[in-house]
């Protein structure tokens, strides 16, 4: 059926000379299109677009494997196009001037590559049809362009992950709507696949070697990369793993309709960001804790300046006054430190960036002693933002307090909430939701145990969130800025309307919605006003609960343990 789309997309078969041949063009489809629920597997068959009119994703049940696979469908070539292939992608190596690398345009780049291609037709004295032009032209583009076989993966926006296990291995993706598919692309020739990890290292601005056969990097669509190059590292073979990130950063609103979270819950966690609290978002590999970080950092005063720290580039923000900050991998052999020259770490960054009097850090990933350095800038008053592996809040509290970061236990009160994230999945649907959120209350001196509250979970039977537990960080945090626990409820009300009022009206890319978010900091009545929610007559009925019982804290006491000085106004 493709095969014949493809012919009738053009002009048919008829010869022409090499001054007829058609311009190429390609169209890379973003739009997110519907694909039906998933009800029964094996009725499932969808087809749709990824570099049009050359590749589709043809999703669909094979009765053999007893699973939905994943069909990459391109133009297919003949043992003679083939030929024409390879003789003209070895001129073009020769022929080249300039990197391509170089131009930044894709279209710029896709005309500089079929001028070349036309002078080696007529160097050749090759003669094609309208369509086997256009065919050649495709993968050319693939292959000098893209990323060669995976190119119409990575052009795909339902899918999150890439895996290569090694030459000769079926790649895996992960599906946001079908979850973990087996695909058809095969990379057969040990070759191919070391020059795709070779070019995804140059892609990344990094160098991989047999020497130094281990990569680890960001493309610049902002997606992770790491591979592995040498066989005596992977058994099968050279290996890689893409988790590929959106050119747009998730909004609130989207994670509301995600059902990650609900309006009640990002109102909540809108208050807590806004006055001061800081942060953990926690939980397994691909429970999108960096996503929902980004979608937390959006709730940040726009004034407010910030300083970023991450080893790769993931974090995508709209504040003027923020200060972006990324870990750099040094080069040469080792120093007696174990660091190599020039290499600047998460620690090194995270320092300096106390010495900027930022208002809020944010910390990609906590996994080592920069730990003790964030979380020192808490206890001094600089509220920060940061993501940690660990499937839940006891876990967070084991990992911190033990080697390798092994913090001192009370210094966890400078924490104030923890989000744990999980990742379901269930007969091939995905999920991510907001498992708990937990405010940590206090620490036991004593007993050495950390006092927390939980007050919201996630039900998995009904996939539904239930507020457990009242706020008791909440009040604390409104009455150091002077609010009282009902004022507080208010503006935590207030805002949950805002969110739902932008989710009724459509309103959710990142940029229109921090735009409302602004505007309530700066423009509150009004807005209030437009949306029908009178400012000053909201009423919110406090519940009146018994909150577990937390033993006094003596912060000032800790401090002055732990030889941190507090300046005095």
């Amino acid at each position: 059926m493709l095969k014949g789309l493809l012919y009738r997309k053009f002009f048919g078969k008829k010869e022409g000379k090499i001054e007829e041949l058609p311009g190429f063009s390609i169209r890379i489809d973003q739009k997110i299109v519907e694909l039906p629920e998933l009800k029964d597997l094996k009725k499932i068959n969808v087809t749709y677009p990824l570099l049009e009119p050359f590749a589709y994703a043809n999703i669909k049940w094979d009765e053999k494997e007893k699973s939905l696979i994943y069909y990459v469908i391109e133009p297919e070539l003949s043992e003679e196009e083939k030929n024409v292939l390879q003789r003209i992608s070895e001129g073009l190596i020769d022929l080249l001037e300039i990197g391509l690398e170089k131009i930044t345009e894709t279209q710029a780049a896709i005309e500089y590559l079929q001028t070349n291609v036309l002078k080696l037709l007529k160097e050749f004295g090759i003669k094609l049809t309208k369509v086997q032009f256009l065919k050649l032209m495709y993968y050319i583009y693939r292959d000098f362009i893209g990323y060669n076989e995976i190119e119409p993966l990575m052009q795909d926006v339902f899918i999150e992950d890439i895996s290569c296990d090694g030459v000769g291995l079926p790649i895996y993706i992960v599906h946001r709507k079908y979850g973990s598919l087996k695909t058809n692309v095969v990379i057969k020739d040990p070759e191919r696949l070391r020059d795709l990890i070779i070019k995804l290292a140059e892609r990344a601005g990094r160098y991989v070697s047999y020497a130094e056969p281990i990569l680890a990097g960001t493309l610049p669509d902002g997606s992770r990369v790491s591979a592995t190059l040498a066989s005596d590292v992977a058994t099968h073979g050279p290996t890689f793993t893409i988790r590929k990130f959106g050119t747009k950063p998730f909004s609130p609103i989207e994670q509301i309709e995600m059902k990650t979270a609900n309006a009640e819950m990002l109102a909540y966690l809108w208050f807590l960001v806004e006055n001061g609290a800081s942060m953990l978002i926690v939980g397994g590999v691909a429970t999108g804790k960096t996503s929902f970080l980004n979608s937390l950092a959006m709730f940040i005063p726009p004034e407010a300046k910030i300083v970023s720290i991450e080893d790769t580039r993931e974090l995508r923000l709209t504040h003027e006054h923020w200060v972006p900050g990324l870990a750099r991998v040094g080069f040469g052999i080792p120093l007696p430190t174990g660091e190599k020259y020039g290499e600047v770490t998460l620690f090194d960054l995270l320092k300096e960036s106390f010495r900027q009097n930022p208002d809020y850090v944010i910390v990609g990933e906590v996994r080592g002693k920069e730990a003790y350095v964030m979380f020192q800038g808490m206890a001094s008053g600089h509220p920060s933002l940061s993501t940690f592996h660990a499937g839940s809040v006891e876990t967070v509290i084991h990992r911190l307090t033990t080697p390798p970061i092994n913090l001192s236990i009370s210094l966890l009160d400078s924490l104030d909430c923890i989000i744990v994230m999980t990742h379901a999945k269930e007969k091939g649907k995905s999920a991510r939701r907001v498992r708990e959120i937990v405010e940590i209350i206090g620490v036991d001196l004593k007993t050495q145990k950390v006092e927390y509250n939980i007050v919201y979970r996630w039900n998995p039977e009904k996939d539904e969130f239930e507020k457990v537990n009242e706020s008791i960080k909440a009040e604390k945090l409104a009455l150091a800025k002077g609010m009282s626990k009902e004022e507080a409820l208010r503006e935590i009300e207030r805002r949950k309307k805002i969110l739902e009022w932008m989710l009724k009206n459509g309103i959710k890319d990142y940029l229109d919605v921090v735009k409302i978010i602004n505007r309530y900091y700066k423009e509150k009545e009004e807005l209030l006003k437009e949306i029908g929610e009178a400012y000053i007559e909201t009423k919110v009925e406090v519940q009146k609960v018994e909150p577990q019982k937390i033993k006094k804290f003596d912060k000032e006491k800790i401090l002055k343990l732990l030889g941190i000085k507090m300046v005095k106004e």
